[in-house]
């Protein structure tokens, strides 16, 4: 039977390549590759869903082809040499075939970022300002700048989760000890107190028809969250709910905040960079919206290339936005003083500042909070089940 193998070697030359070739098994793909002129070294058979998953690549594996792509770039080698002589470890089969499909489109004469979007592994934000840097001719200056944002980034939604591991302990413990409760102590002592002849307190009773309720219709509760899972990304895929519920996203007390400064972190980001690169405004706009994956935020930056089209200043236009006070201060600064890529600058830096300060915020009150509600619902549950001894015992 004949299959996709990923193989890796060294031609005549010994300078080192790898394609994918449709080949019944390894004796022949070796020596198919040997007429050529090749050594093979290293091959892998591709399983058919091994060329379409994992869908996007892996944040650390992405921080390292950036790292590696900007260093080669700078030291002046050719973008197909540095495509080839990236070195990744423990990546998946998906990867290292859209790296070989990188090199093939580059070998057609596709561009860069045509052949990243093409892949449709890698994040869009990227890819728009890849393009960004073929059109300014700065590619390795704007990947080490990329790089060096990435890096930061990760850091922070690294810090972030590791300050979470403690709150979600206590989360999953107080949720186990309630579970445990409802659906083992609850019957025990429902069946003491049925041979009673008094009325249980209403608080016993809605605790025995919730554990009653819980026990007979375990399956439903779960059915109800899958449809409710695939409702709710039918929903995201339509553009007019999807501006609802990203605005109620960023009303999620605490979490919704973050949301918000962390979108806005990306488009000042993304516009920072290519402005600074030399792309024009228009573009550089154009970029951001293109790769921001908040609909809002990709409507307001449309218009705002609209507004810019016919002749209005910047300031002006996001005015009619809801976009923060100090955005269109410094923009207006910017625009007084002929210096928008400084303006943009200071933004990106703000809104980082912002995100890592609501994070620390969000750091210091999710243990205590989730910790109260547990003990609260914990405690409700054992007021529940004493209430009627020490009904009896005032009986008595």
């Amino acid at each position: 039977m004949w299959h996709w193998w990923l193989w890796y070697g060294l031609d005549s030359k010994h300078v080192q390549t790898s394609g994918v070739r449709w080949c019944a098994n390894k004796q022949l793909l070796r020596s198919e590759l040997a007429l050529e002129g090749i050594q093979l070294n290293k091959s892998q058979y591709l399983w058919p869903w091994q060329r379409h998953w994992p869908q996007r690549i892996d944040h650390k594996h992405l921080l390292i082809l950036l790292g590696q792509w900007a260093q080669l770039l700078t030291a002046g080698l050719p973008l197909l040499t540095c495509i080839t002589l990236v070195h990744l470890e423990r990546a998946s089969s998906r990867l290292r075939y859209e790296l070989i499909q990188l090199q093939s489109a580059l070998l057609t004469g596709a561009s860069f970022s045509k052949a990243l979007s093409q892949s449709r592994i890698f994040p869009p934000t990227i890819v728009q300002l890849v393009a960004a840097g073929e059109a300014s001719g700065e590619l390795a200056q704007l990947l080490t700048q990329i790089h060096q944002q990435s890096v930061r980034q990760a850091n922070l939604k690294r810090r972030f989760k590791r300050s979470l591991f403690m709150p979600s302990v206590t989360l999953l413990s107080g949720w186990a000890v309630c579970m445990l409760i409802v659906y083992w102590v609850v019957p025990q002592v429902a069946n003491l107190y049925a041979t009673g002849a008094y009325e249980l307190p209403l608080l016993t009773r809605w605790l025995l028809d919730f554990s009653h309720v819980a026990k007979e219709s375990t399956d439903g509760v779960l059915a109800a969250l899958i449809l409710g899972y695939m409702g709710f990304l039918w929903l995201w895929s339509v553009p007019k709910i999807k501006l609802r519920l990203e605005w109620l996203l960023w009303h999620i007390p605490g979490f919704g905040r973050l949301m918000y400064l962390h979108s806005q972190a990306d488009v000042f980001l993304v516009i920072s960079l290519t402005f600074k690169a030399g792309v024009p405004l228009l573009d550089c706009l154009r970029l951001a919206a293109n790769g921001s994956t908040w609909q809002r935020i990709s409507s307001d930056l449309e218009r705002a290339i609209v507004g810019l089209h016919q002749g209005q200043k910047l300031s002006q236009i996001l005015t009619k936005m809801a976009w923060q006070p100090q955005v269109l201060q410094l923009v207006r600064i910017g625009e007084a003083a002929g210096n928008l890529a400084l303006s943009f600058t200071q933004l990106q830096s703000y809104y980082e500042v912002q995100v890592l300060s609501q994070s620390q915020w969000l750091e210091q009150l999710l243990e205590p909070v989730l910790l109260i509600l547990v003990a609260m619902f914990v405690g409700l549950i054992l007021v529940a089940l004493y209430l009627p001894l020490f009904q009896v015992g005032q009986m008595m």
